[in-house]
């Protein structure tokens, strides 16, 4: 083959589509119960007759969540308020630690202070 022929052959093909898609509300359903995804993978094994590792299973979960590009409950609930809603101000008052009574401090005089004296090593 040389070279023109290489760069003609590009984009050809059918798109790749995941046999795990028509799957997508089953795990995540799944998720939503809190199981693992060994279990969800046995799952799909047994109920679905999908085969597939649990390892492939989560990589193609993080990467549908990825592409659908919105927040996801498990990525965490970090979520900012919205704009419109200020927030308020406190119902109470934070209450304050008490300042400690002041302890009395005796001031060395600066004719007792000698620093370059060999004496006092």
């Amino acid at each position: 083959m040389d070279s023109e022929t290489r760069n003609e052959r590009h984009g050809g093909g059918r798109a790749y589509r995941s046999r795990l898609e028509s799957f997508v509300d089953f795990i995540h359903e799944q998720r939503r119960h809190r199981l693992t995804w060994q279990e969800i993978a046995a799952l799909l094994r047994t109920e679905k007759g999908c085969a597939i590792t649990f390892q492939g299973l989560h990589q193609f979960y993080r990467r549908y969540l990825k592409r659908q590009a919105r927040i996801h409950w498990e990525d965490g609930a970090v979520m900012s308020p919205p704009a419109a809603v200020k927030p308020s101000a406190p119902a109470h008052k934070p209450v304050l630690a008490a300042t400690p009574m002041p302890r009395s401090y005796r001031q060395p005089s600066p004719e007792n202070i000698k620093l370059n004296d060999p004496t006092k090593l």
